[in-house]
């Protein structure tokens, strides 16, 4: 038995956080769509569900030669019979049908939805057509991702923070008044550089090139033999014009650098018991040596922890936030609930232009 059946998710527009035009959902958070129906022909339908899960993987990793590592752990699964046969009348082929939903999330931090290479993590609307076991099809489903972040905060530091590196007579000062930035910002560094002027050349201009990587290390804590896995997720390199110092021993340059976070990089965390995301920053300074800069000389900071948050400067979360656990993945209060349409008796009636108020009911009285 063939037939022609279109099934859909749609969500309706969120007002706020997005990443790449795609709305994003946090603890508490609360959205509401449509699961969508048509088809053409007499089809016996049982029932319509709307399923919503979470699932953190370590895809299959190769260890050594016959060992491999691999896990998956559901962090929440529900569902919702949205329609049902034997509760309703029949649905009419060739007409569209639309089945409201309301979810919301619980006040728990989940992991990010995440898609690397060695840890995913994705949120996973599902609508299901169930028929009768008997017909000659399978059972018709829709699939849409939700993106969901957690709440991780961000602050000022109170005091800026120093560091030095030096090699010869290359040295690098680092400033930097702020380590915990949300997708968007500008990472800000203000920098100073001492050199030693080159002899052969003293009418030429000297440089130095710097450059800054945000590198994000992600660490599989469900296993102990799975390696870091690094990459640099943001770079920028820039030239600084080296100047003579006044006492004439050498030269040095100042500079103010800015490297900015992507939009869509998922942010820092370390309470899943599968992987964790980190970040730091590193930062380069070098300077040509001699034979045309076949001797490179040059200085380094690796080692600058980065925060990647969700919320801005001054924005907390609230006491009723709980972190995610494997061992409270079970209760209920930890999983997403589908909420009840609720409909108010004392709405105001709809506006309609074409009628005007009845100005002989009851007047409000003001109080004074």
């Amino acid at each position: 038995m063939s037939t022609t059946c279109s099934l859909s998710i749609e969500l309706l527009p969120e007002f706020g956080w997005s990443i790449k035009n795609q709305p994003v959902y946090g603890p508490g958070s609360v959205f509401q769509g449509f699961v969508k129906l048509h088809f053409g022909t007499q089809l016996p339908i049982e029932r319509i569900r709307l399923a919503f899960y979470a699932i953190e993987t370590i895809p299959p990793f190769d260890i050594s030669p016959g060992v491999m590592r691999s896990v998956q752990k559901t962090l929440f699964s529900i569902q919702s019979v949205l329609w049902d046969s034997k509760r309703t009348l029949n649905l009419s082929p060739k007409t569209n049908h639309v089945f409201p939903f309301t979810i919301q999330m619980p006040m728990v931090q989940f992991p990010p939805s995440v898609d690397h290479s060695t840890y995913k993590c994705c949120f996973q609307l599902i609508a299901l057509l169930d028929t009768p076991t008997t017909l000659d099809c399978t059972t018709i489903k829709e699939e849409v991702p939700i993106l969901c972040m957690p709440f991780v905060e961000t602050s000022l530091l109170k005091t800026p923070n120093f560091w030095t590196a030096k090699k010869g007579d290359l040295s690098a000062e680092l400033r930097m008044v702020a380590q915990e930035f949300v997708p968007g910002d500008n990472i800000s560094i203000t920098l100073h550089v001492n050199a030693a002027s080159k002899k052969k050349s003293t009418n030429s201009l000297q440089y130095v090139t710097v450059h800054i990587k945000l590198i994000q290390t992600l660490t599989v804590s469900a296993f102990d033999d799975v390696p870091d896995q690094q990459k640099t997720v943001a770079a920028v390199s820039s030239k600084l014009l080296l100047i003579n110092s006044l006492d004439g021993r050498g030269t040095y340059c100042d500079g103010d650098l800015n490297l900015k976070v992507p939009y869509d990089l998922c942010p820092s965390y370390n309470y899943s018991k599968l992987a964790n995301i980190s970040y730091r920053l590193q930062v380069t300074v070098e300077q040509k040596g001699p034979m045309g800069g076949i001797w490179n000389y040059s200085v380094s900071v690796d080692d600058i922890s980065i925060t990647v948050g969700t919320l801005g400067y001054g924005i907390r979360t609230s006491n009723e936030l709980k972190l995610y656990s494997e061992e409270s993945t079970s209760s209920r209060i930890m999983s997403p609930q589908f909420m009840k349409a609720i409909e108010y008796e004392d709405a105001l009636p709809l506006y309609d232009a074409s009628k005007l108020p009845d100005y002989e009911s009851t007047p409000i009285m003001a109080t004074f």
